[in-house]
């Protein structure tokens, strides 16, 4: 076979790799990680339950800071009923009387978005395992996506976790929910970072500017295609 048509097929074969691993790339890296352990308080923002004029009781919490993410209001919500604190540091807990809660959501007020969330979670004491806690990370590339982990949880009060997103994306909103019957007595050391203004959220390529970018690669190679058969036929 000609030389020409074997340079051919390889730059079609390249056009043809290069939107495969665009095209997986865009619909398969999830830039959410979540890690378990005591983790780098580096860059993040400790909750703070002390200003008056926040709400912390009921069916909504709300949390401040004093330093990064001074100006930004943190809300906690539960579809499990109401929710208070235990001190002015980043202690949240049930209801009157301190009942135990099976899911809380944690997110900035006015469309605000982060990057970092650490927690620690005491599991409510005496339950039988599995205790099982579930992670749903509502976070923001081109459109708003929706990253689930699971992980085994102790009834030691020491279940600290870290949630980060990385490559442009924002976070949302983050759910935590017991399963298997866990509750939660308290979840406590709060901390946030990356704060930004919902106006701030980071843009990202979308899939259809991807698209457009491998067509042009297909063009080219097809319009090579053309002058090496012209060249062929002289």
């Amino acid at each position: 076979m000609p030389r020409i048509l074997n340079l051919q097929r390889l730059i079609l074969a390249s056009a043809a790799f290069a939107i495969m691993v665009m095209a997986s790339s865009t619909a398969w890296a999830d830039p959410i990680t979540i890690t378990t352990g005591n983790p780098n308080n580096q860059n993040t923002d400790n909750v703070l339950f002390n200003n008056p004029d926040l709400l912390h009781s009921g069916l909504l919490v709300q949390g401040d800071f004093n330093g990064s993410g001074a100006g930004f209001i943190v809300d906690f919500t539960s579809t499990g009923g109401n929710l208070g604190v235990s001190g002015g540091q980043a202690v949240l807990v049930g209801g009157t009387g301190n009942i135990p809660f099976s899911n809380v959501t944690v997110q900035l007020e006015n469309g605000a978005t982060f990057t970092k969330l650490i927690l620690n979670i005491d599991v409510t004491a005496g339950l039988p395992p599995p205790t099982q806690v579930q992670f749903t990370v509502n976070y923001t590339l081109a459109g708003g996506q929706v990253f689930n982990q699971v992980f085994s949880v102790d009834t030691n009060g020491q279940n600290f976790f870290g949630i980060e997103a990385a490559e442009g994306a924002v976070i949302n909103s983050v759910t935590v929910q017991g399963l298997n019957g866990t509750t939660f007595s308290e979840i406590n050391q709060w901390r946030l970072g990356g704060f930004a203004p919902a106006n701030e959220t980071p843009e990202v390529p979308e899939p259809a500017s991807l698209f457009l970018l491998g067509s042009g690669l297909v063009g080219t190679a097809g319009a090579l295609r053309r002058r090496f058969k012209n060249r062929n036929q002289k």
